[in-house]
């Protein structure tokens, strides 16, 4: 028996997601592992919209595709619905295929090219053995309008429909089955900006009118805070926040959350012109081999090296519902660090203290 709305629906424990690296022609053996997901632990509310944001080689697109398992977990637990996910044996991930889905981010490679979009559409109701013969040419026409597409598009072909247009035929194929959970991978990303607002809305009513909860993972915070209830931020295969996203954007805690947030352009040429501008230096570290002790602080501006190159920080609440990876939160959003180059130690600000350690 399902929960009442507003619980967790999804409930993932430290996921770890490592892919192999292996050395020799003959007989291969690991010499080490890309650390692509490296501990991550959030819910998601039935109903809500959880935004996963953060670059590209961040883990964000693993993260979504281990929870469906797309690709194997390493170590961790994905609950969905009080069900073990990460336990569920071939038969009871099946029965779950029906309502977990995915909406890929290109909506081209994602679609069969010899199959119509009729045929495309009703696979997961024949496979699923939901509907056959006149019900399920039914259903289709009932998921294409749903989409804002014509009934006579289900006899033409994913290359004679333009962008927006294949990323509706994806999304009238992951609602098929009345979902409760869709996965949704940057399913904006590869389309024209005129596009992505019609997209947007389409997935705010489809997830009004079906009920729908969503992961939506997106490097773009722009696109994201409009679309999401909570924003998780992630940074080199971990959670550096987790806020709703109102909070989120009016008050950033972790310094790679205010340095993406202000690389989100405001069109309004007074503010953007005065509005402080953070430039992260250097690259980001490979998964392979990340840093010790706290991942950005390597090109954070705000590093203190004599901590934040040895003491992982903890994930952990700095106000109600908020929650931020840094040693220096509150010193940072007080004014007391100021912020300089990485990898150089800053002054502490007059008359403040910052503590050897934090304690809850």
């Amino acid at each position: 028996m399902n929960a009442g709305p507003g619980d967790d629906l999804v409930t993932v424990e430290d996921l770890q997601v490592h892919f192999p690296i292996r050395s020799g022609v003959v007989v291969a053996r690991q010499v080490g592992a890309v650390r692509a997901v490296d501990g991550v632990s959030f819910t998601i509310r039935r109903g809500e919209t959880l935004g996963l944001v953060g670059e590209s080689g961040s883990g964000k697109t693993t993260t979504g595709r281990a929870l469906l398992r797309l690709v194997e977990p390493t170590g961790g637990r994905v609950t969905f619905d009080g069900i073990d996910v990460t336990a569920a044996s071939a038969a009871d991930l099946r029965r779950l295929r029906r309502r977990m889905q995915m909406v890929f981010q290109d909506p081209y490679s994602s679609l069969n090219p010899r199959r119509n979009v009729g045929n495309i559409v009703a696979e997961p109701l024949r496979v699923h053995e939901v509907a056959s013969g006149r019900d399920l040419d039914r259903r289709v026409g009932e998921l294409l309008d749903i989409v804002g597409l014509p009934p006579g598009a289900s006899a033409r072909y994913p290359h004679e429909f333009s962008g927006g247009q294949r990323q509706r035929i994806g999304l009238a194929r992951a609602v098929a089955l009345n979902p409760d959970l869709v996965v949704a991978d940057e399913p904006v990303s590869a389309l024209d900006v005129s596009i992505q607002a019609q997209i947007l809305n389409l997935l705010r009513d489809l997830q009004g009118r079906l009920g729908l909860t969503y992961l939506f993972i997106a490097h773009d915070l722009a696109v994201v805070r409009h679309v999401a209830d909570r924003i998780a931020v992630m940074y080199l295969g971990g959670l550096v926040e987790v806020s709703d996203a109102g909070e989120l954007v009016t008050n950033p805690l972790h310094p790679y959350t205010r340095a993406l947030l202000s690389a989100v352009p405001i069109p309004d040429p007074a503010v953007e012109s005065s509005r402080e501008r953070i430039i992260l230096h250097g690259d980001m570290p490979s998964p392979a081999a990340p840093p010790p002790g706290c991942r950005f602080h390597t090109r954070c501006p705000w590093v203190q090296p004599e901590r934040c190159a040895d003491e992982v920080p903890a994930l952990r609440p700095l106000a109600s519902g908020h929650l931020a990876a840094c040693h220096y939160a509150e010193q940072i959003a007080a004014g007391a660090l100021a912020p300089h180059a990485a990898g150089t130690a800053a002054p502490v600000g007059a008359g403040a203290r910052v503590p050897d350690r934090y304690d809850p």
